[in-house]
């Protein structure tokens, strides 16, 4: 691992080997040594590129399989959609050379499964910060630096909720770009952690939305609101179409059910511990059985 930063060496996965400094001058040293060093490994290579094909094949399949399966709690119905389905479906229309951000939040995070890049500084995230409603300022001072690349922002509702005033700088400034906010109705990183350790108690993790497509048009930027798997594709297609000839902002507001992906940090959640008897009837013995919320949108 090479790291300019001394505190970031080993500090989610011990490496083998940590390297103290930066990360270019580190490569363009170790590609003047190649290039002038016999390197045993390349007699094994198209090996180890066959094998990761495979894996990448056997991951495809899984993810796949992920997409497809109804969630028996949340199954999808008229109005509200599988997440998983969603993304698979964004990325389909997603055009090669886009610029992505993605905010703090359940659906974004499952997000990162779907997106690919062929190139570098094409995927803006926030990483381990937790910022939310980072996702449309990044992606409109993108905009700002390549205005001849299509940007698209992600963003659950609640993450939307502390950045949507941004379309009001979008419109003023003349910075289109495309937004897509699922709404499941639900703070779903939090909201996971509530299933999984807290039976299910809720606490500020639900939401009762206005229409963000109706906020959006009232800003004057172009609002559409998505209820079926096949208005997805089309809708992110017209939506870039519109922010690239004719420099409109779109939000995309996607209804989705409040089926939710893996928590951020089960290494650093456990079921807690109650110690006061006043609290004894809230001490939890066992994680959720399916690991969704108990409360399905109708």
């Amino acid at each position: 691992q090479v790291d300019v930063d001394p505190k970031r060496l080993s500090l989610t996965k011990s490496a083998d080997v940590e390297v103290l400094g930066d990360a270019r001058l580190f490569l363009e040293e170790m590609t003047r040594r190649i290039d002038t060093t016999e390197v045993a490994c390349l007699a094994s290579s198209s090996q180890r590129v066959a094998r990761a094909a495979h894996v990448k094949s056997e991951w495809a399949a899984e993810l796949a399989a992920m997409t497809l399966t109804q969630d028996k709690v949340h199954p999808s119905k008229p109005g509200f959609l599988k997440p998983r389905a969603v993304l698979s479906e964004l990325e389909k229309v997603m055009p090669a050379d886009a610029v992505v951000s993605t905010d703090i939040g359940n659906i974004c995070s499952v997000a990162n499964s779907y997106l690919h890049f062929d190139a570098g500084r094409h995927f803006l995230a926030p990483m381990t910060f937790g910022n939310c409603g980072y996702s449309s300022p990044a992606v409109m001072g993108a905009k700002v630096a390549r205005p001849d690349k299509p940007c698209i922002g992600y963003s659950g509702d609640g993450a939307w909720g502390m950045q949507m005033m941004d379309l009001l700088t979008s419109v003023r400034e003349h910075i289109p770009f495309t937004q897509v906010v699922f709404n499941n109705g639900q703070w779903g990183a939090e909201k996971k952690n509530q299933v999984l350790w807290f039976g299910d108690r809720y606490v500020g993790t639900n939401l009762k939305n206005p229409s963000f497509a109706d906020v959006a048009s009232a800003m004057g930027a172009r609002g559409v609101r998505v209820e079926a798997l096949d208005q997805v594709g089309p809708a992110l297609s017209e939506a870039i179409s519109a922010q690239m000839k004719d420099g409109q902002t779109t939000v995309l507001e996607v209804m989705c059910t409040k089926e939710l992906g893996d928590p951020f940090r089960r290494d650093a959640m456990k079921l807690p511990r109650r110690h006061l008897a006043k609290y004894k009837g809230t001490e939890e013995f066992d994680e959720s059985a399916t690991g969704q919320p108990v409360d399905p949108r109708e």
